[in-house]
This record gives structure tokens, C-alpha cells and sequence, in this order.
């Protein structure tokens, strides 16, 4: 029973966390956009790509879900442009 009441107290401090960042988020963001910060130079985007695609091929899982990650963004994201100014993509 404790040990219950203990992970209990755990996954409601959890949700408390997710809850109060979303909220903070949303009281700080700009009226447009996420506020997100700018994309990296090319420089460094062309390290993190490898890195990407070798942490895609070592762990498949996590290849795959970059894999959907990315469909959805060019599907979808950069298509809309409704969504793509809300993102600033």
C-alpha cells in the first residue's frame, strides 16, 4: 500500500509538471507563432543529420518514428499554410 501510495504521488507530480509547463508556455508564447527559436546554421544541421541517421540505423525504432516525424512535416506541415505560419516553418 505504500509502495502504491508512493508511485502515486510520483505520477501526479508528473502531471503537475506537464500541467504547470503547458500553462507557463502559454502565458509566455508570442500572439503568433509558437515562439520556438530559429533553426540552427547549415553547419551544424549537417552534424545533427548524421547523428540522426546513425542513431536511425543503430536503433530502428527510433529511425522509424524520424521517419513518420518527417512525412508529417512535409505532408502535412509544409503544405498547410495555416499550420506553417502558426509554426513559422
Amino acid at each position: 500500500m505504500i509502495n502504491q501510495l508512493i508511485s502515486l504521488l510520483i505520477c501526479l507530480g508528473i502531471i503537475l509538471v506537464a500541467l504547470s509547463g503547458f500553462y507557463l508556455w502559454w502565458k509566455r508564447k508570442p500572439e503568433k507563432g509558437l515562439g520556438a527559436p530559429e533553426a540552427p546554421a547549415i553547419k551544424k544541421m549537417k552534424v545533427l543529420l548524421f547523428i540522426m541517421i546513425v542513431l536511425g540505423i543503430i536503433f530502428p525504432l527510433v529511425g522509424l518514428s524520424l521517419l513518420v516525424v518527417f512525412l508529417i512535416d512535409w505532408l502535412l506541415i509544409q503544405r498547410i499554410s495555416s499550420v506553417k505560419n502558426f509554426l513559422n516553418a
